[in-house]
């Protein structure tokens, strides 16, 4: 799943539909969580694993790669489809956080990959905790452009000048949003212990043209009529192509990302929850 905005400006509808309609797009642009933040979020030796609100399924791959049954959980048909065409051979099912069709206690780690903030967590949270086995791991990242580079707050500092039809998010949402994650996790009566946090960089290769159009997977853009949204797309890519010494000879750059990660174990049901 995606991001939270698209919830506020379109309504529960909306949530259920704006990204299925980009599905293909969506697997193909947005980039999954860097390499260094899917190791530290996956426990050693871990034989199941669920990515849950998996969407495209971008990083369902990155997760079999590492070695466990991988189950991805999705609620978008469109997404489901990708996802499964990307993924053969992993078991894809219809489901979401508050309703995950799996039996109590049969995974070792539930990773969630952008979509907690879609989440009802007062229904979310102990359904996580009935899936994953005691000691189980429940990992959660959000992935995105990293604005503390300067030329990307810059570039998309320019872009946001640009709009007219929404207000901008402030760029410490993310920092609010594990805030808020650590509360949720750490309260009293919690069936996880008190989380860990770690932030990883990366960069990942692309053309301006698709480096443009990853903006345009964002429901902020997606929300828009399609001739301002196309706007401002070739607005982005128009910006990119004109800062010096960015492209590469072979009309490439660089995109940097930020993974911003917590983790947490499920307290055995013998012990005391912090």
């Amino acid at each position: 799943m995606a991001d939270e905005d698209a919830s506020k400006a379109a309504g529960t509808e909306g949530r259920a539909t704006v990204f299925g309609s980009i599905a293909a797009e969506y697997g193909r642009l947005r980039p999954a969580p860097c390499d260094a933040a899917v190791d530290w979020l996956v426990p050693e030796g871990a034989a199941r694993v669920l990515d849950l609100a998996a969407g495209a399924g971008t990083l369902t791959g990155l997760l079999t790669a590492r070695g466990p049954e991988v189950v991805a959980v999705e609620p978008d048909g469109r997404m489901r489809a990708v996802l499964a065409e990307r993924n053969p051979g992993v078991t894809v099912l219809e489901g979401t956080a508050e309703a995950i069709p799996l039996p109590d206690g049969t995974l070792d780690a539930v990773v969630v990959s952008s979509a907690w903030h879609w989440f009802d967590t007062e229904r979310a949270v102990p359904e996580i905790a009935r899936v994953l086995r005691p000691g189980g791991r429940l990992s959660v990242v959000w992935n995105g452009l990293d604005d503390t580079v300067p030329w990307v707050h810059e570039w998309r500092t320019g872009l946001r000048a640009a709009r007219t039809a929404e207000r901008d998010r402030p760029p410490r949402e993310h920092f609010r949003r594990g805030e808020r994650l650590r509360e949720t996790l750490a309260g009293p009566g919690s069936p996880f212990a008190e989380p860990e946090h770690a932030t990883f960089t990366c960069a990942r290769r692309t053309t301006p043209a698709d480096a443009a159009a990853l903006l345009g997977t964002y429901s902020r853009l997606l929300i828009l009529p399609a001739d301002q949204r196309a706007a401002l797309i070739s607005q982005a890519e128009q910006a990119l192509r004109a800062r010096p010494g960015l492209l590469d000879p072979d009309g490439t750059i660089d995109l940097p990302f930020r993974s911003m990660c917590w983790r947490t174990d499920r307290v055995p049901s013998d012990r005391p929850s912090a």
